[in-house]
């Protein structure tokens, strides 16, 4: 029976059900595809917070004995499922792509899932079956959400370290606030860090200090499946770059050429940006300026595919001032993870910038100070990296033993 039901898949209509007749569902899985798993199991609520879920879902992911990972998959019930508790496993091998490691975890949990809503009103629309066709239009339905599908983050940091020689000091605030539904996505952000640094050589003594602070917003709205409108806006200092202060607004339009909502498995997008801004500098740039006002715009394209075989991306990039086209930046990064045969993996990918739009750069020649402690921007042409990993795995793949002795 358990080899079967391991092919089995939930087939849920929720057509009929608004959000508050779902049940929530809270997954904690620091090394799973959660927008793949949100994406895929859409007839329940997905909860920010394992207090408001009826059902709890912690996924723990250990290594094996063949070098791949086991997944223990523990659920725990909560209100109407009090006292219901299930524990499954799924074990993987190293010739798994991640693919297939995603589609294989989402139908077990779909599995444990199962076992409570059987019990509810569900029970009525499930079936079984080997394709999984769902309808979701409801299911985004936020009438009886009080905070209208607002999250609200803060973080802090501070550091410090400290050697005969060396002292060292950081702190970082970040503050965010989102909102994002099918139609409108909303995003808001504060950012700030300073740091503080001290070297002793004998009688030498190097202080490196740096501040960075942001505040930035944005708005995408979408048209139909294909076509999306937004813009960005912020403003920023950045004593690295050699901005005192900064703003700027840039209105942004993108076509998909794949459906949105298949974003998961492949998603092939370009949109151009088009704005204004203004700079004030802390030092008197090589362009002998100390403000100035800039209209820039920009045109990105970028693709990644996630399939059974592998996994591409590609980002390919390119914007200029309009008062100046010369001023101008061009980028392209990109990586492939590619399983050639059963056992045989490859990764790579690399990045390359061409960089003629530094115009903060500082008037006069950069210290050695300056350069070894990285505390403002060098001029530059280009900046260029690439890399190549190669795995090869072969033996028993089904050693799924856990041993954690010493």
């Amino acid at each position: 029976m358990k080899k079967i039901l391991t092919y089995l898949v939930l087939l849920i209509s929720n057509s009929l059900y608004s959000q508050e007749d779902l049940n929530n569902l809270f997954i904690k899985c620091d090394r799973c595809d959660n927008s793949f798993l949100k994406n895929e199991i859409n007839y329940v609520n997905h909860v920010r917070d394992q207090g408001l879920a009826d059902i709890q879902l912690f996924i723990y992911r250990n290594r094996n004995a063949n070098n791949g990972n086991r997944y223990s998959l523990d659920f725990i019930g909560k209100n109407i499922f009090s006292d219901k508790k299930i524990s499954l496993s799924l074990d993987t091998n190293p010739k798994m792509t991640r693919d297939e490691v995603r589609v294989s975890l989402k139908k077990k949990i779909e599995l444990g899932l199962l076992y409570y809503l059987i019990e509810t009103d569900l029970a009525e629309k499930i079936s079984i079956s080997v394709d999984t066709v769902v309808n979701n239009e409801n299911s985004n339905n936020s009438s009886s959400d009080k905070w209208k599908n607002w999250v609200f983050q803060s973080a802090g940091e501070v550091n410090f370290e400290n050697e005969t020689s060396r002292k060292e000091s950081n702190v970082r605030i970040e503050l965010e606030a989102d909102k994002v539904t099918d139609k409108i996505k909303l995003q808001f952000d504060i950012d700030f860090e300073r740091s503080n640094n001290k070297y002793e050589n004998q009688d030498n003594i190097f202080i490196s200090k740096s501040n960075r602070k942001s505040f930035g917003a944005k708005s995408v709205w979408s048209i139909n499946n294909k076509w999306s409108a937004g813009f960005n806006a912020g403003a920023s200092g950045d004593t690295y770059q050699n901005i005192d202060y900064r703003y700027y607004i840039m209105p942004a339009i993108e076509y998909s050429f794949f459906p949105y909502d298949e974003f998961v498995r492949r998603e092939m997008v370009i949109n151009y940006r088009i704005g204004y801004g203004y700079r004030n500098y802390i030092e008197e740039t090589i362009y002998n300026k100390f403000e100035e006002n800039v209209y820039l715009h920009q045109l990105a394209f970028e693709t990644r595919f996630r399939q059974p075989w592998g996994e591409i991306y590609t980002n390919l990039r390119g914007k200029s001032f309009l008062q100046d086209p010369s001023k101008n930046s061009f980028s392209l990064d990109s990586w492939f993870s590619i399983r050639v045969f059963e056992g045989l993996a490859i990764r790579f990918g690399g990045e390359i910038e061409i960089i003629r739009d530094q115009l903060s750069l500082p008037k006069g020649n950069a210290s050695i100070e300056d350069l070894l402690l990285e505390q403002q921007e060098i001029a530059t042409d280009f900046r260029s990296e690439f890399r190549i990993a190669i795995g090869y795995t072969f033996g028993s793949a089904f050693n799924n033993f856990l041993n954690s002795r010493l």
